[in-house]
């Protein structure tokens, strides 16, 4: 029996596997008795939960699944027709196998009627060629049974307290993935409600890449395909999915399974908690700022204390500005901390860069020119008195999720931004991803499974509102080259994408995924949720 290390590798705990049928045949006093298998040689790996014996015709009743079922045959009946429903009352029953003497004491061989309905439930049958102790049989299984038992509660027991102290040490949710892939052996993908992948650890072989994650989650899942997954619950809702892929044997995925749940609700609360510790840098600026993310300081308390740490953003108007960037780069903008213009305070987020400055009559360029580099674009605030400082950094967080979903990733103001607004709030819960998932699933569900998407050509054809010729030129096709396009894609989503009303909640899908879009890259290059 092979083992497995838990977390820092600062102890190893069994791999324990089920009892199988196939187990059972390998304790010695059956294997002293003969036994043999005369049916269901291909359910072996049955598992087997308990073990029974009896010589009464209806023990089919007290059953409950999964019972090694021993007998002489003396329940079993005279006849082929009594022998078979015997037989067949034991595999609706769920037992895993029916183990039969031929002692002689009813059989000297099972009858070939018992074989034949054996065969028909596909139920194992296994022979007994000489008598044995049925309780010494019961002890010796129940015996293992017990063991694996306590083996299996001392793993939970000790993954639960890996997963804790992950928590307490303060680890994110992409700690938690790598700890699950170490504790499984496998690869390990953090999945959100809307199919895009938060994080992975591991490998992929060539004919099933990350490329191709929606194939994949977009698909019917099961246990036994390799693939085990449990959902990433906040609040009751579905956030996302966890997946293990690992190459044991079906009979030891229970391991794997117990792993990721515990794992799935680590992450969850990582998320929660994590919303409340925007920052970890120690300097004082980064403090602050971070103080004003979380709404802990009002605009007047934070103008009051940044100007008591040397910066001052005096009595007028105030803007605030987010420098999106990639979080695995940590010079691309400036960092919290005394900065030579005392009119303004910065902060590295990690995956953006935040200064809240004095407008004193800085153009946009200018309060841009802040933050250094902005190649992944950004969002700037309204000038705003003090009392509105909270409403600024909203505002300017909403542009720079915005910049995040756009091909050019400019810098945008609060005041370009349009229906955008209302989808960068629905994306801070489960709404827009499922508003994105109701309208546009079945059509992204087709091009996962295409070398030819036609999301491209939806989203032409909704940009010039609907006027086809516009599309098709846009697109470089002809016309009736898009008019096919047009209704297999109405085939697919159920709807005439000649009404207004429709291609509108369409339209505010495209933005919505594209918004989503953005906002899981981000995760992913900075580790943040």
């Amino acid at each position: 029996m092979g083992t497995i290390c838990v977390g820092s590798c600062t102890f190893c705990v069994p791999l324990f596997m089920v009892f199988t049928v196939a187990d059972a045949l390998e304790i010695d006093l059956l294997k002293d008795a003969g036994a043999r298998v005369l049916t269901g040689s291909g359910s072996l790996d049955r598992e087997v939960r308990w073990v029974h014996s009896s010589e009464i015709s209806d023990i089919a009743r007290f059953l409950r699944g999964g019972e090694l079922l021993l007998t002489a045959g003396l329940g079993m009946g005279n006849t082929g027709a009594l022998q078979q429903v015997f037989v067949r009352a034991a595999a609706h029953a769920g037992a895993a196998a029916l183990v039969i003497e031929e002692s002689g004491r009813m059989f000297d061989r099972v009858p070939d009627a018992v074989v034949a309905e054996g065969q028909a439930c596909d139920l194992p049958i296994i022979a007994l060629a000489r008598e044995v102790p049925f309780a010494g049989v019961s002890a010796q299984v129940h015996e293992i049974l017990t063991d694996r038992r306590l083996q299996a509660l001392t793993y939970e027991r000790e993954v639960e307290s890996t997963f804790s102290n992950l928590l307490l040490d303060g680890a994110d949710y992409l700690s938690i993935v790598q700890t699950l892939a170490e504790l499984t052996d496998g690869t390990v993908v953090l999945e959100n409600i809307a199919h895009r992948v938060m994080a992975y650890v591991g490998e992929f072989d060539e004919e099933a890449g990350i490329e191709d994650w929606d194939k994949h989650a977009r698909g019917l899942h099961s246990d036994d395909d390799g693939c085990v997954r449990r959902p990433v619950l906040m609040r009751g809702q579905p956030w996302g999915w966890i997946h293990v892929f690992t190459d044991r044997p079906a009979a030891a995925r229970s391991t794997a399974a117990f792993a990721a749940e515990r794992a799935a609700a680590s992450v969850a609360i990582s998320l929660l908690t994590d919303r409340s510790r925007e920052a970890r840098d120690d300097q004082r600026s980064t403090a602050l700022i971070t103080r004003l993310l979380i709404g802990d300081l009002s605009g007047a308390e934070f103008v009051d204390q940044a100007g008591r740490l040397g910066y001052q953003l005096g009595s007028g108007p105030i803007v605030v500005v987010i420098a999106n960037k990639d979080g695995r780069d940590e010079s691309s903008a400036p960092r919290g901390g005394r900065q030579l213009d005392t009119g303004a305070i910065h902060a590295d987020m990690g995956d953006y860069v935040v200064a809240v400055a004095a407008e004193s009559g800085r153009t946009r360029a200018e309060l841009a020119g802040l933050l250094g580099k902005t190649e992944h674009g950004g969002g700037m605030s309204r000038a705003v008195p003090a009392s509105m400082l909270q409403v600024a950094v909203t505002q300017a967080k909403s542009a720079a999720a915005v910049s995040r979903s756009l091909p050019a990733s400019p810098m945008l103001h609060f005041d370009d931004l349009g229906v955008e607004r209302l989808l960068v709030t629905l994306a801070q819960g489960p709404e827009l991803a499922s508003f994105v998932e109701d309208e546009l699933g079945p059509l992204l569900t087709k091009d996962a499974q295409s070398t030819t998407p036609l999301l491209p050509t939806l989203r032409a054809f909704l940009a010039v509102d609907g006027r086809k010729t516009e599309a098709a030129d846009k697109l470089f096709i002809q016309r009736r080259t898009l008019y096919n396009r047009l209704d297999r894609i109405a085939a697919i989503l159920g709807k005439s994408l000649d009404d207004a009303a429709t291609r509108q909640s369409l339209l505010l899908a495209v933005k919505g995924l594209d918004l989503l879009e953005g906002s899981s890259v981000a995760a992913r290059r900075s580790g943040r949720p």
